[in-house]
């Protein structure tokens, strides 16, 4: 989940950036974050909204380098600087 937490707080719906186990290759707008111990690519170029219901568990943290990476591959999908 990306999206703000004052957002997050009061709205239905979230911002997330789709993770995959599949890590073999890693486009410019994807980036890896480990998940539980387990390497995961999070994948910009897919970013969405989703209810809030759709979200089924809590499937882990990012540390903020991580997080730090996956907000430098989501300016670089919406081409921002």
């Amino acid at each position: 989940m990306v999206s703000n937490d004052q957002a997050n707080a009061v709205l239905n719906r979230v911002q997330v950036v789709p993770l995959t186990t599949n890590t073999a290759r890693v486009y410019p707008w994807e980036t890896v974050v480990a998940v539980g111990g387990q390497p995961r690519k999070a994948m910009a170029d897919q970013l969405r909204t989703v209810a809030k219901e759709r979200l089924a568990e809590h499937v882990g943290t990012l540390t903020l380098a991580e997080l730090r990476s996956v907000e430098r591959v989501i300016r670089l999908q919406l081409g921002l600087p």
